[in-house]
């Protein structure tokens, strides 16, 4: 097996490098080792742009991932701003989604384990199940009320959640200003995790658990890296404001390597939030 792994491509957002993104796709069809490509969530961005229009803007990265799935095989994994496709299943026959998406993946490769999630399971932590009801709802609230005032739009989505049974959240938040807090989630992982990236991957340390034969794979972060003992990988993102952006995991073998688009290979091996 060879398996390509990109994460956080946001398509949809304003910071996208989505021509790079096509271009990369492009040159994956030359890769006559390539068995398998992960897409690791938040591949489009419905918290930033309603989910009809993101689709149909972007049509031309959905056909070259078509074209890709004849001869790779194609894995989807939901992210926090991509969440609600994870109800687009092909669960009846007059149903034809071309892609499933999933809240996690594992591929086995010989006597090696890659396991996939986004990554946002480690900001949240012990609010995770919480914040799926977030993840949800800010997936709706943004194809009801694009172009909306921005303090009226954040209204919307407090309502959207309080209509959503959000009050054992709400409950976790009393002294805070509910609307600040959910404003916070709109923050780039650069601004949002400043002061906590250490935290966020310790959880990723805990999840992976020092297994010889496991290699966790997840983004969310957009802090690329792979630690010293190459048992886990943050693939980073293809969002402009990133540095390193436009970066991609490849796995071989039990063997994880890192690289930016364009620029080669990332050498580097460090332990997290260093």
């Amino acid at each position: 097996m060879k398996t390509i792994v990109a994460s956080d491509i946001h398509l949809g957002s304003k910071s996208c490098d989505r021509r790079s993104f096509e271009d990369f796709l492009v040159s994956l069809r030359e890769d006559r080792q390539l068995t398998d490509f992960v897409v690791l969530g938040d591949f489009v961005d419905m918290w930033r742009r309603d989910a009809s229009g993101v689709f149909l803007e972007n049509m031309e990265t959905m056909l070259l991932l078509r074209e890709l799935n004849k001869d790779v095989r194609l894995h989807f994994v939901a992210g926090n701003h991509d969440y609600h496709l994870l109800h687009l299943r092909n669960t009846a026959v007059h149903y034809h989604y071309p892609f499933e998406f999933r809240p996690s993946l594992e591929l086995r490769d010989g006597p090696f384990t890659y396991r996939f999630l986004h990554g946002h399971e480690f900001e949240y932590g012990k609010e995770h199940e919480l914040m799926k009801i977030v993840m949800e709802a800010l997936c709706h609230v943004m194809s009801d009320s694009e172009g909306s005032e921005e303090d009226k739009f954040w209204t919307y989505v407090i309502k959207t959640l309080s209509n959503l049974h959000f009050s054992a959240v709400t409950r976790s938040l009393e002294g805070h200003d509910t609307i600040v807090i959910a404003k916070s989630l709109m923050e780039g992982p650069e601004t949002r995790l400043a002061g906590r990236l250490e935290e966020t991957e310790r959880l990723a340390r805990e999840a992976q658990g020092g297994a010889n034969d496991e290699i966790l794979v997840f983004g969310h972060t957009h802090h690329p890296f792979i630690n010293a003992e190459e048992n886990i990988v943050n693939t980073g993102s293809w969002v402009v404001e990133a540095d390193p952006h436009d970066t991609y995991a490849v796995l071989e073998a039990g063997k994880p390597r890192l690289f930016v688009f364009r620029k080669g290979e990332v050498l580097e091996r460090r332990g997290p939030s260093e």
